[in-house]
C-alpha cells in the first residue's frame, strides 16, 4: 500500500467521535412505550366505597409561602394545589422566553391521599374530606410557619390533622405530618392503609421532547454498609419508557424534570413502595408519575414527611445531606466528575464577573483550550513532523510496494530514527473524547443558564432558531440554528486548513482498492450539523468558539513555533547521527575481528 499523507489519528478520532454520537443520540431518543396494563399489582385493594362528600361545600384555599415558595392548600382533600416558585420564570411559546408564572403544582396535578379500610367494608379516602383549618401560627425564633388542617371522621368520633409547615427564608422543602386524634376508625381490627400519590408533571421548557428525555424517577434506597456513600445507592427509573417499580428500603423517591425536582422524603425508611412512571406523548403533562405505599398509623402518633419543590442547583441540594445532588444529570462514571469538578468550577468563577453568560461561556471555553494547548501543540508538532518526513515514507513505499510487511517495518524504523510516535495523536484524541462528551450534558442541565439570553439567543439551554423549517428532517429537526451552521462552519474551515495538500493514497492506481479517507474529515461538519441542531445553543456556542480559537492556534503554532525547514533539518541531523552510530558500531567490529586475526 503506498500510503502518502494518511493522517492515522485524525481518522481514528474522527471515528471514535461518530461512535459516541451515534451512541449518544440512540440513547437520548425519546422513545414513547405505552403500557396498557397499567395498574398496582401487588397493593391493589378491592373495597366498596361511600362517597361523603357535601356537594353544597365550597372549596377553600389557605396560603403558606416564604421568600421562595408559594403554596396553595385545598379543603378538598387538604392536599396541596398550588406551588409557585418566585425566583424563576416558565417558557412562554406567545413572547418566546420565559415570561410566565412557574408553578410546579398546578390546579391538582399533584394529589395525594390515605385510604383507610377495615373488616366491615368501610373505606376512608381523604381525597374526599372537607378539611378546615384550625391553626395558623409562626415560630418566633426559627420563623417556622404552621397550617394545621383538619377533617372529621365520618363514622364516629375524633379527627385527622394535616399538619404542614415552611421555613421562613430559603427554603424549597415543606414538612407534612399526618395526625389522628380520638380516631375511632382506628380502633376496629384488620384495618388497612396506605398512602396513594399521583403526579402529573407539568412542561415548563422551550422543547418539550427534550425536556422529556430529562425527566424520570430516581430514588435512593437504605444500604447495609453504613462507609457506603449517597452517590452509590441513587437508582432510577427509565426516562424513555413506561415503567414500574416495587422499591424496598426507601430513603427518598424524586421526579425529576430538566432543571426542577419534586422529591418525596420520608421520616422513616418506607419498607415497600410501589411506583410507576408512564409517557405522556401530547398536552400539557410529561409524564404521569403514581406511588403507592402500606402506612401503618399508630394512634396519636404522627406520621412525617417532607416535600422538596425547587431547583436541581447543585448548592440548594447539597444542603440537605441527602445524596439529593446526585440526580443532576451531569452525566456517568467519570463523566459526572469531569461536569463537577471541572468545567462547573470554572463555570462558577466565570459567573463571579457579573459578565452576560455567552460571554462567560467563551471565556470559559478560552481557559479550557489554554489548559489543553500543551495536548494541541504536540498534535501540530506531530502533523509538521509527519508532513516533513513524507518525501522519505514515499521512497520506503515505492521501494517495498509489493512487501507490505518489510514496508511498515521500514517506516516504523523511520519514525523510531526521527524520534516520534504516531499513535500520540491518538492518544490525545482519546483524551479529549471525554471532554467533548461530558459537554453533551453539562449545558442543557446547568439551572445558571436557563433562560439566559445572548445576542439573538433567547435560551442558552435550548436551541436558536432563526427560521422555521414547514417539515421535519431526520436527525436535523424542523429549525435552523444559526449558531450551529456558525460551528459547522468554523469547522469546515479547521479541517480544510489543517488537512491542506493531503492525499492518502497514491495516484498510480496501485491502490485503488483503499477508499478515500479525506471525505470522513470533511463529512464531520456535516455530521455535526445534524447532530447538535436540537442542543443547548451554549454548547455551539462553545464549539464554534473552540474552532475559532484552533484556527488562531494553528497559524500562531504555524507562524511563530514551529519551523518545518528547522524540523527538517534535524531530522536529517538524527538520521545523520544514526547512520553515523551504526557505522561506528561496524568499524568497531571490523577493527576488532582484524586485531584477532593479526595476534593468530
Amino acid at each position: 500500500m503506498k500510503d502518502k499523507n494518511l493522517d492515522y489519528s485524525s481518522i481514528i478520532g474522527l471515528v471514535l467521535i461518530l461512535f459516541v454520537l451515534i451512541i449518544f443520540t440512540y440513547f437520548n431518543k425519546n422513545h414513547i412505550n405505552t403500557n396498557k396494563h397499567n395498574k398496582f399489582k401487588k397493593l391493589d385493594l378491592n373495597y366498596q366505597e361511600f362517597s361523603i362528600t357535601d356537594q353544597r361545600k365550597k372549596n377553600h384555599f389557605f396560603l403558606l409561602e416564604n421568600d421562595v415558595l408559594k403554596l396553595k392548600i385545598s379543603s378538598l382533600g387538604g392536599g396541596i394545589h398550588d406551588v409557585l416558585l418566585k425566583k424563576y420564570k416558565a417558557y412562554d411559546p406567545l413572547l418566546s422566553y420565559h415570561a410566565k408564572n412557574l408553578y410546579l403544582i398546578k390546579n391538582s396535578n399533584f394529589l395525594y391521599k390515605l385510604s383507610f379500610l377495615n373488616q366491615k367494608g368501610l373505606n376512608i379516602d381523604t381525597n374526599t374530606l372537607y378539611f378546615q383549618p384550625v391553626l395558623l401560627e409562626r415560630n418566633k425564633i426559627s420563623g417556622i410557619r404552621t397550617l394545621t388542617m383538619r377533617a372529621k371522621n365520618p363514622y364516629g368520633k375524633g379527627f385527622l390533622d394535616y399538619i404542614y409547615t415552611i421555613g421562613e427564608k430559603n427554603q424549597y422543602d415543606i414538612g407534612f405530618s399526618i395526625r389522628t386524634k380520638n380516631f375511632s376508625f382506628f380502633r376496629k381490627k384488620g384495618l388497612i392503609s396506605y398512602l396513594n400519590l399521583e403526579h402529573k408533571i407539568l412542561s415548563l421548557e422551550k422543547d418539550r421532547d427534550w425536556e422529556n428525555s430529562y425527566t424520570q424517577v430516581c430514588y435512593s434506597v437504605s444500604s447495609n454498609n453504613e462507609k457506603s456513600n449517597y452517590s452509590d445507592s441513587v437508582k432510577y427509573l427509565s426516562e424513555k419508557k413506561t415503567e414500574d417499580k416495587n422499591i424496598y428500603g426507601v430513603k427518598w423517591i424524586a421526579h425529576k424534570q430538566q432543571f426542577f425536582s419534586f422529591i418525596f422524603i420520608p421520616e422513616k425508611i418506607l419498607k415497600n413502595v410501589f411506583v410507576q412512571s408512564e409517557n405522556l406523548s401530547s398536552g400539557f403533562f410529561l409524564k404521569k408519575i403514581q406511588l403507592k405505599t402500606f402506612i401503618n398509623p399508630v394512634k396519636n402518633e404522627d406520621i412525617s414527611f417532607r416535600f422538596y419543590f425547587g431547583p436541581l442547583d447543585l448548592k440548594v441540594l447539597k444542603k440537605y445531606q441527602n445524596g439529593f445532588e446526585n440526580i443532576i444529570p451531569f452525566g456517568w462514571f467519570f463523566l459526572k466528575w469531569i461536569n463537577k469538578y471541572f468545567f462547573l468550577i470554572v463555570f462558577q468563577f466565570l459567573e463571579k464577573t457579573n459578565l452576560n453568560y455567552g460571554v462567560i461561556i467563551i471565556l470559559m471555553t478560552i481557559v479550557v483550550k489554554l489548559i489543553l494547548y500543551p495536548i494541541t501543540y504536540k498534535q501540530y508538532k506531530l502533523s509538521a513532523i509527519m508532513k516533513s518526513i513524507r518525501p522519505e515514507i514515499e521512497k520506503l513505499n515505492h521501494k517495498y510496494r509489493k512487501d507490505v510487511f518489510k514496508k511498515q517495518r521500514a517506516i516504523m524504523e523511520l519514525y523510531h530514527n526521527v524520534g516520534i510516535n504516531p499513535m500520540s495523536g491518538c492518544i490525545s484524541t482519546l483524551f479529549q473524547i471525554p471532554i467533548f462528551y461530558s459537554l453533551f450534558k453539562f449545558f442543557p442541565t446547568l439551572i445558571n443558564l436557563r433562560g439566559k439570553s445572548f445576542l439573538w439567543v433567547e435560551d442558552l439551554t435550548s436551541y436558536d432558531s432563526i427560521f422555521k423549517l414547514p417539515f421535519f428532517i431526520p436527525f436535523y429537526g424542523n429549525h435552523v440554528s444559526l449558531l450551529t451552521l456558525l460551528y459547522s462552519l468554523a469547522l469546515l474551515v479547521y479541517t480544510k486548513l489543517s488537512n491542506n495538500g493531503r492525499k492518502n493514497v497514491s495516484k498510480n492506481g496501485n491502490d485503488s482498492s483503499i477508499p478515500d479517507m479525506n471525505f470522513l474529515l470533511y463529512l464531520m461538519p456535516i455530521v455535526m450539523l445534524l447532530f447538535i441542531n436540537s442542543y443547548a445553543s451554549a454548547l455551539s456556542l462553545y464549539y464554534f468558539t473552540s474552532n475559532i480559537i484552533n484556527i488562531v492556534f494553528f497559524f500562531f503554532i504555524k507562524e511563530f513555533m514551529l519551523d518545518e525547514k528547522k524540523i527538517l533539518i534535524k531530522i536529517q541531523e538524527k538520521k545523520e547521527i544514526k547512520r553515523n552510530y551504526w557505522n561506528n558500531i561496524i568499524k568497531k567490529i571490523t577493527n576488532k575481528r582484524d586485531k584477532n586475526s593479526i595476534s593468530e
